[in-house]
Parts: structure tokens; sequence; C-alpha cells
């Protein structure tokens, strides 16, 4: 390679709108397109690496294609400058869904429902405790947890009814 640099050229065809033309490297020609990004991307510089500086908004970038391809037809780009941004105009701008609104009316209820601790219409919440037991062989797996309620207190008639025990402790009960 030389010590002079090569010559660099960007030209834009009257009849594309502007968005069409061609980058010179040197003798050899590419085919370019200005296309329109999904979203506005911001620039940042820094003097010290500790701070930034918003430098610029970027809105469209230059496409650059092959030596001697065709130059692509669409004026928007499909993905944006990161990974992240892939196919963002598929996901971000889709078309909204068509749903009946007594089913919206509905899920709505429902969720209201199970937001204030109570099932939705014809439903019936199970809670189930479960722990993890390890059997001799090393093998593991979820159980249920059984555990024995404690009676409900007695009513005075009920308690009229006992006869005096013997034992001077209260009664033990588990507690959950």
């Amino acid at each position: 390679m030389s010590g002079e640099p090569q010559k660099i050229e960007i030209h834009f065809d009257e009849k594309g709108f502007g968005r069409k033309g061609t980058l010179t490297l040197g003798d050899e020609s590419f085919p370019l397109n200005v296309q329109d990004l999904p979203t506005i991307v911001e620039s940042y510089k820094t003097y010290d690496d500790i701070n930034l500086v918003k430098s610029a908004n970027i809105g469209q970038v230059l496409v650059v294609g092959r030596e001697g391809g065709s130059q692509s037809q669409t004026f928007k780009c499909r993905h944006g400058v990161t990974p992240a941004m892939r196919d963002a105009r598929k996901r971000v701008f889709q078309k909204p869904y068509n749903v009946d609104p007594a089913t919206m009316r509905q899920l709505e209820e429902d969720l209201l429902a199970l937001a204030s601790g109570q099932a939705p219409q014809n439903t019936e919440i199970t809670d189930v405790e479960e722990e993890f037991v390890v059997t001799e062989d090393g093998i593991g797996s979820w159980q249920p947890v059984t555990k024995q309620r404690a009676s409900a207190p007695a009513t005075k008639k009920q308690k009229a009814k006992q006869a005096p025990s013997a034992s001077s402790g209260p009664a033990e009960i588990e507690e959950f």
C-alpha cells in the first residue's frame, strides 16, 4: 500500500430522491442507500473517560452494498444498530390484536379477583405446601406436607360437658 491516502467520494443520484448513490474508494465503486432507523439513537462522547456528553441524535444510516451489486429498494431499516433492536419494526410497530370487549372485561374482573386474594368465577384455588424429601438412596422428590390440624376451640356448652382434666398445663397444639 502506498503512502498516499485513497480518494473517497459519495455521490447521490437525483432520481433516487437523495437516498441512493455511489461510494467510491480509490478505483472501486459501491452502491449505497440512505435508510431510516426504527428509533432515534443517541450518540455520546467523553473528554475525560468519566463524564459523557451527548453529541448527536442519529436517525439515518448509510448502507453500502457489494461492488457491482444492486441497491436495496427499501428506505426503512428493518433492524436497529445493536443486536437487541433486531426486527424492531416488526416487534414494536405491529398491528393491534382484535379482541372482543366482553373477553377483555372478563379478564379484567378475573385479574382484580386474583389481586384481592379471591378466585375468579368458576375456578377454585388450592394451596398445596410441599417439601423436598431425600431418601436413603440419595434420590429427592417433592412431597406434599401433611400437618395435623388443631381442632377448633370449644364453645362454652362443650366446655361444660367436658370433665375437668388431670393435666395442669395447656394442651399442645401444633401451629402452622
